[in-house]
């Protein structure tokens, strides 16, 4: 579940005759720098999901790190999808598509065949035999709808979930962008260049409000079905997408109201926290709580860290936990989850401390050795064809290994 990573406050396309009247803001300069606070929210958004998931006490509402995610894909993706609009819809849908093929799946693939062979290694027959079914639909980003069709979840006492139950949030991301990059840039080519904003963020508040009224009808009579639909959580992806229109180009102009943003958005996410849990009726309506606390807190970080909030999120070391959060994400839940199930001398404890280690190593080499040289390769950049060889070698190798070893 990850953004481009690069995040920028984009300029939406401007006619010749258009004034900037922020030209000479203070922040105007921030447009083009990182938004290093961004990463450290992907940062606490990754760091809350493992510490729920290792049933770390006061982490019980951790889940929501997911909704943080969500918000912040939703708002990376529309800044580079509105500096892209101009190319038009096949070239910009091509290399869109491209660069989440890059992005995405090596990652995603090398964590499905690992979580293979070491269930098989460390499980031999006590492996759940729905395993390689699940696999097989992680790898075509349909995670969400087999969790549906078997009934599985997370919150289940005393049943072990899947070991790749935590891909149904890449796949909501990426049945997405689907359809969100499609709706840009076909809207791009209907209407003038100073009308774009307005007719995304009309088509937006359409998608939005239909999406949560669904969410909050759905959450209480199908529970599971509402956690993992698409349709359920599509408005959390549309909140960050709204987001990225209505700042993009435009600073605050006052420290007081990023000051009040910022404590809005740490309030409401300890509110989240400390009052969530694997009991709650969620998503519906108190899904808002961690999606508006992240759209405050990115929007008060738009004038380049003015406020405390924004500050300790822009320090290094939470930046490159960021930096490496997509593979933390992804390496991190069946680790967890092998640790609970394999047999061991070693204590629950001693075994959980293990799995966040390995985790952590896992994500360090998944990131600099794998991700980064294929997301930065030139050659890839420029030839699309083998990126799409690149995609079916990677299904192939993931149902591969649900042949061999399942």
């Amino acid at each position: 579940m990850e953004a481009e990573h690069l995040s920028t406050v984009p300029e939406l396309p401007r006619t010749p005759t258009q004034a900037d009247p922020e030209a000479e803001h203070p922040a105007a300069s921030h447009q083009n720098e990182r938004r290093r606070d961004i990463q450290g929210l992907r940062a606490l958004a990754v760091v809350l999901v493992i510490a729920d998931h290792a049933g770390l006490p006061g982490f019980n509402g951790g889940f929501v790190g997911v909704d943080v995610f969500f918000v912040i894909s939703g708002y990376v993706i529309t800044q580079l999808l509105m500096r892209e609009s101009p190319k038009g819809v096949r070239r910009g849908l091509v290399d869109f598509y491209s660069r989440r093929i890059r992005r995405i799946v090596p990652a995603a693939t090398a964590t499905l065949v690992v979580t293979m062979v070491a269930a098989e290694l460390l499980l031999g027959a006590r492996m759940n035999p729905l395993l390689p079914g699940d696999v097989r639909w992680a790898s075509l980003f349909a995670a969400n709808f087999r969790l549906i069709g078997t009934g599985s979840n997370y919150f289940v006492p005393g049943m072990h979930p899947s070991l790749v139950t935590h891909f149904w949030s890449l796949a909501v991301e990426e049945q997405f962008y689907f359809v969100w990059p499609v709706v840009v840039f076909s809207i791009a080519q209907l209407v003038e260049p100073r009308h774009l904003r307005r007719a995304l963020a009309a088509t937006l508040i359409v998608g939005v409000v239909a999406s949560a009224w669904w969410s909050i009808h759905l959450s209480a009579g199908d529970p599971v079905a509402a956690y993992y639909s698409p349709f359920t959580r599509f408005w959390e992806l549309g909140l960050g997408c709204l987001l990225a229109i209505a700042a993009s180009g435009r600073p605050i102009r006052f420290v007081w109201l990023e000051r009040l943003a910022a404590g809005l958005g740490v309030a409401l996410l300890v509110v989240a926290l400390t009052t969530l849990n694997s009991a709650s009726v969620y998503p519906g309506w108190r899904a808002w709580l961690p999606c508006v606390a992240t759209a405050a807190l990115i929007w008060a970080g738009v004038g380049g860290g003015r406020t405390v909030a924004s500050w300790l999120l822009s320090t290094r070391p939470l930046g490159y936990v960021g930096d490496i959060s997509f593979s933390l994400y992804l390496f991190h839940f069946p680790l967890l989850e092998l640790a609970k199930e394999a047999p061991s001398w070693l204590s629950s404890v001693d075994w959980r401390l293990l799995a966040i280690g390995s985790t952590v190593v896992c994500a360090i080499c998944s990131y600099h050795r794998l991700e980064n040289p294929i997301r930065r390769s030139r050659k890839l950049d420029a030839d699309r064809v083998t990126v799409a060889l690149l995609l079916a070698v990677c299904v192939a190798a993931s149902w591969t290994a649900t042949i061999v070893v399942g």
